[in-house]
């Protein structure tokens, strides 16, 4: 269909048809398309239109083009309609150039008046007025036209005094509201007489292209003086009969053919060859005769063998083709189910026809073959199905399922194959049916290839919970059966929770601000910065994964109060905490890797300690023990220290006279290097802890018994004694 209306109008459309289904009516889904394309992902799906009438209220220039309703049942099986082209027509008050004032005191071959008319659809037709009136016959005025965008200038050849008047530009379009629009008059005030001797264009030669059965109007554009004499043909040499009963005629002046009720042999290229005593031209008009778009090929019901290679074929007439040349056939489009179907690998066009390399079961559907030119488009359509053809049964769904308390819900299960499966819902093993629980029902479904079956609980119970259980079954082969178990849980609505800890960061770390969240259903966690709660959202250096919050590479900027909120639909909870700079107890992922080499560098250097150490023990040599006393070493020690208290030495003011003199060497520990052969020996002439006792006595008996006593320090005094016993030495 084609409607025209006005700019800022209304237009209703309506779309209808019938399921393949016995219940139930086809879904309706609306598109729009400035201009018809193969490309359909390009046409703009209208969320307005939902049902078999689409209102378009208030219309904008922008919303002409074509409209298509698509056709969806319950099997996926879809249609689309052929277009209905709605035109806004409209025409805008602005001139694209307005008419000016001339004064003309030389003689000139022409004069031209600007205009160009406003953006106008269908495009404007110019007329020019002087004082008033109509211009029209005038010998010596025509209105130019350089191009389909640029037009409608007056010329006027061999301009002389006569002329001289007020002009004003009008441009009208009848299917627009308003219909006409004028410019200011301008004067053109002339004072010289032409002299014109020469004739020329001032049309470019054009394309026309009209309607078959509706009336034409060719342009030759062509002016002299003396005026010009004009003859029109077919190509250089068919005359053009414009005798008076004839479908063509001439008007202004021969300038203009006029042909009625255009039919499809009119079209062609026109001459008109214009001549004076001066020149001798043509001028070129190219005419296009549009035709109704119609199917040379009838399309049935076709039923084929799985993979079997076929061709479709969709011939149709009518022109102008769309890239231009106006003997070529229309443009075909080949869709399945409302989708280009042309692939180039296993589904290609040639020539209209449609070959195809085999088809697959989901390739079943409605083929449908659209043909169009610059005006129209039109469409005829197939069902095609795949016959001996089965698929084996598979079910795809997710395995557990999760209701809330005394909320409804919906558990989906998809059984795959063909012929279309028989699904059947079980509760812990037992069939659910009509009589189940009330509170229980499934819907379905079906595909060209797979069905889709729904478990529906009402007011879901905690007696709810347990293993359902989807099973397929194949309709022509029963030993085909696929099932899914879906653990099915009920859960209490609890109000959501969360905290949140301060933490301190490191510049440059990378840094994860973990929240705790918690409630049923689990809730929806948002983060924001600051008392103003500006959003943080995932993007740049900042990532929102589920309740943490992750800053890639931390500046002194990140830090400050964050706050963070979980929700669900029982309510909401609020957390704050603060970011600061520091050594932090967060997790610093950027950390990481310096942190592992610090531990390494330490334990390196505890090794080398250790190593250090053993290598010191297993090196150390005892100090060379000293040689041990004789007899007469000791009495001398002993007699010197009775006349001087050696330094280092306290004797105990307690003790009694005669052993007031007497040596502790316990307080004296400049003695404690004093070696000795005996064990026997008292505590403090034992050799060092540690030392062996036995090459003492060797080293002692090579000694002389007037030993030097240099080696104990020149204060020593050796006390002499008589043998010494075992047990204990007393002092003398």
């Amino acid at each position: 269909p084609y409607t025209i209306t006005t700019l800022g109008s209304s237009v209703t459309l309506s779309c209808a048809g019938t399921s393949s289904l016995a219940t139930g009516t086809p879904s309706v889904a609306w598109w729009f398309t400035t201009r018809v394309t193969p490309d359909i992902e390009t046409w703009d799906k209208l969320v307005k239109g939902t049902s078999g009438i689409l209102i378009l209220g208030n219309l904008q220039k922008d919303e002409g083009g074509y409209y298509f309703c698509q056709l969806t049942d319950g099997y996926g099986y879809s249609l689309v309609s052929r277009g209905a082209q709605v035109v806004v027509t409209y025409l805008d008050p602005d001139f694209g150039e307005y008419p000016t004032a001339m004064t003309i005191e030389e003689n000139l071959s022409y004069i031209r008046i600007p205009c160009q008319p406003p953006a106008s659809n269908p495009p404007a037709i110019v007329n020019w007025y002087k004082g008033g009136q109509l211009i029209e016959n005038v010998e010596n005025m025509l209105v130019e036209h350089s191009s389909s965008t640029r037009y409608g200038s007056l010329i006027i050849f061999n301009p002389r005094i006569t002329d001289t008047g007020y002009y004003a530009c009008e441009a009208s379009n009848i299917n627009a509201n308003p219909e006409k629009r004028q410019t200011s008059e301008v004067l053109i005030d002339i004072r010289v007489e032409g002299q014109g001797t020469y004739a020329q264009k001032f049309v470019q030669d054009h394309d026309v292209l009209v309607k078959r059965g509706e009336d034409a109007v060719l342009h030759a554009g062509a002016i002299g003086f003396p005026v010009p004499s004009y003859r029109w043909t077919l190509g250089p040499s068919v005359e053009i009969d414009v005798n008076s009963g004839s479908r063509f005629s001439t008007a202004d002046f021969g300038r203009q053919l006029r042909i009625s009720e255009v039919r499809t042999e009119d079209r062609g290229t026109y001459w008109c060859q214009y001549s004076n005593v001066y020149t001798d031209s043509v001028a070129v008009v190219r005419l296009y005769v549009i035709e109704d778009i119609f199917f040379n090929t009838v399309f049935t019901e076709q039923t084929v063998e799985h993979l079997t290679p076929l061709t479709f074929d969709c011939q149709c007439s009518g022109t102008p083709y769309t890239s231009g040349d106006p003997t070529a056939p229309p443009s075909v489009l080949w869709l399945r189910d409302g989708q280009p179907v042309v692939d180039g690998d296993r589904f290609k066009e040639m020539d209209g026809s449609l070959i195809m390399s085999g088809l697959e079961m989901s390739e079943a559907g409605m083929y449908q073959c659209f043909c169009y030119n610059t005006i129209e488009i039109t469409q005829t359509y197939m069902a095609v199905s795949v016959k001996n053809m089965t698929i084996p049964v598979s079910i795809d769904g997710n395995d557990k399922a999760e209701g809330v308390y005394n909320e409804n819900i919906i558990v989906p299960c998809q059984a795959n194959g063909y012929p279309l499966p028989v699904v059947t819902w079980y509760k812990d093993n037992e069939e659910i049916t009509a009589l189940y629980d009330l509170r229980y029902s499934i819907s379905q479904e079906n595909f060209k290839d797979h069905v889709i079956s729904r478990l529906r609980v009402i007011s879901v119970k905690d007696s709810d919970a347990g293993v359902l259980t989807c099973r397929a079954v194949n309709q022509k082969v029963t030993t085909f059966v696929a099932e899914l178990q879906i653990e099915f849980i009920v859960g209490h609505e609890i109000a959501p929770s969360i905290s949140l800890s301060d933490i301190s960061i490191q510049v440059d770390a990378s840094i994860v601000f973990a929240a705790v969240a918690y409630g049923y259903p689990t809730p929806s966690v948002s983060w924001f910065k600051g008392a103003d709660k500006v959003p943080i959202t995932t993007g740049g250096r900042y990532t929102v994964a589920a309740s943490s919050l992750l800053i890639d590479g931390a500046q002194s900027s990140d830090t400050g109060l964050y706050i963070v909120r979980a929700e669900n639909r029982v309510g909401e909870a609020y957390a704050n905490a603060t970011i600061s700079l520091g050594v932090d107890s967060a997790m610093i992922y950027g950390t990481t890797s310096g942190a592992v080499g610090l531990l390494l560098i330490i334990a390196v250097l505890i090794l080398l300690y250790v190593l250090m150490k053993q290598k010191q023990k297993k090196n150390y040599v005892p100090p060379k023990a000293a040689p041990t006393p004789t007899e007469k070493e000791i009495e001398r020690r002993i007699r010197m220290s009775s006349e001087t208290p050696p330094i280092g030495f306290n004797p105990k003011p307690d003790l009694e006279e005669k052993t007031k003199n007497s040596l502790y060497l316990r307080d004296n520990p400049a003695l404690f290097d004093v070696n000795t052969s005996s064990r026997n020996l008292p505590p403090l002439l034992r050799p060092p802890m540690g030392q062996p006792d036995g090459d003492s006595s060797s080293s002692s008996s090579s000694e002389s018994e007037e030993s030097d006593s240099s080696s104990y320090g020149s204060n020593t005094k050796i006390v002499k004694t008589k043998k010494v016993k075992k047990s204990k030495v007393a002092p003398s």
